[in-house]
């Protein structure tokens, strides 16, 4: 099933802002974007619900997050899996890798984020 455009570019707009830190940083706003039922196997290796991201939301946050690559494929008529890598470089000068999958769904209160798992990588050397 192919998406319109304006579905992959509003869902790119939503994990865009999953990844600003003063959307990260807000339990009102990263409450309205998380399904109930959301679940989250982090790149860590823990595995988070709802209700522990959104007590992660006071935490201080020390780096800039970006997006890279992104695709999304239908499941379903109202279920989008989106695939893409991001880049964390912290304020400290390092930085982390992590291939990102989300699986999306549309409610009547707009698209909810139900599943996201983070696996760390390294960057093939040109």
């Amino acid at each position: 099933m192919q998406l319109p455009f304006e579905v992959v570019a509003e869902l790119k707009r939503l994990e865009e802002t999953l990844l600003r830190p003063e959307v990260r940083r807000s339990r009102e706003k990263m409450s309205v974007l998380l399904a109930d039922d959301f679940v989250e196997y982090g790149r860590s290796g823990r595995i988070y619900d709802k209700a522990a991201i959104l007590d992660t939301t006071n935490n201080p946050f020390d780096g800039q997050l970006s997006l890279h690559g992104f695709s999304a494929k239908a499941l379903a008529p109202s279920v989008v899996l989106v695939n893409y890598s991001s880049l964390l470089r912290r304020a400290v000068g390092n930085e982390s890798h992590s291939l990102r999958s989300s699986i999306w769904s549309r409610t009547e209160k707009g698209w909810k984020l139900v599943f996201h798992q983070g696996t760390p990588f390294t960057p093939a050397k040109e």
